[in-house]
C-alpha cells in the first residue's frame, strides 16, 4: 500500500539556479532543501505548495512561466517510526528571466534561503543538501513525465531511488 502524501516540495529554477532553503528544524536541520510543507485541511497539493512558497519565500508559483508537477516523492526508513512512511508531492515552477525578485540570502520562517547552482545543488557527492534532492531532482528536470521517486533509508541515511511509473509496478530505473 502507497503511503498518504501529506506534504508538497517546489524547485523553483531560474536558468542555471534553483531557490533552495537551508533549514533550521528537522526534519533535515541544516541542510539545503526545495520549498514546501504540509498539506492542510482543505487544501489541493497546488493550493498547499502555492502557499508554501509565498509564505517561505513571497513568489507566487502560479505566476511562473512554467509550473508542473515533476512527480511523487515517497520513503521508507527502517529504525526510525516517525520517519517509516511519507510520501510529497514534488513541483517545478520555472520562473522566467524577470521571475527573481531578489538575489543573494534572504532569512525566512524555516531558514535562510538562498538560489543555488543547479549544478551544485545535483552534485550527488554534495553533503550539503538533502540525499534524495541530488538523485531525484535531475531526473524530474530531464523529463516532463511525473513518475514516483521511491527513496529507502535505514535512519536518516539514504540507500536507494528507485523510479516508477505512476500505476506501474515496475521500476523503470534505480538512482
Amino acid at each position: 500500500m502507497a503511503p498518504h502524501l501529506e506534504y508538497t516540495i517546489c524547485f523553483c529554477l531560474s536558468g542555471d539556479r534553483v531557490l533552495m532553503l537551508r533549514r533550521r528544524s528537522e526534519p533535515w536541520a541544516g541542510l539545503w532543501n526545495g520549498l514546501g510543507g504540509k498539506i492542510e485541511p482543505g487544501e489541493n497539493p497546488l493550493e498547499s505548495v502555492r502557499r508554501e512558497v509565498l509564505e517561505e519565500a513571497g513568489l507566487d508559483v502560479l505566476s511562473a512561466a512554467h509550473l508542473r508537477l515533476g512527480g511523487l516523492v515517497t520513503w521508507s526508513s527502517l529504525g526510525e517510526p516517525e520517519f517509516e512512511e511519507g510520501g510529497m508531492y514534488a513541483f517545478i515552477a520555472e520562473l522566467g528571466p524577470d521571475g527573481v525578485p531578489w538575489h543573494g540570502d534572504r532569512e525566512g520562517p524555516e531558514g535562510m534561503m538562498r538560489w543555488q547552482p543547479l549544478r551544485w545543488v545535483c552534485d550527488l557527492s554534495n553533503a550539503e543538501v538533502v540525499g534524495s534532492v541530488s538523485r531525484i531532482l535531475p531526473r524530474m528536470l530531464a523529463t516532463r513525465i511525473p513518475a514516483e521517486y521511491r527513496c529507502t533509508y535505514v535512519g536518516r541515511r539514504l540507500i536507494g531511488v528507485s523510479v516508477r511509473r505512476f500505476g506501474s509496478p515496475r521500476a523503470l530505473a534505480t538512482a
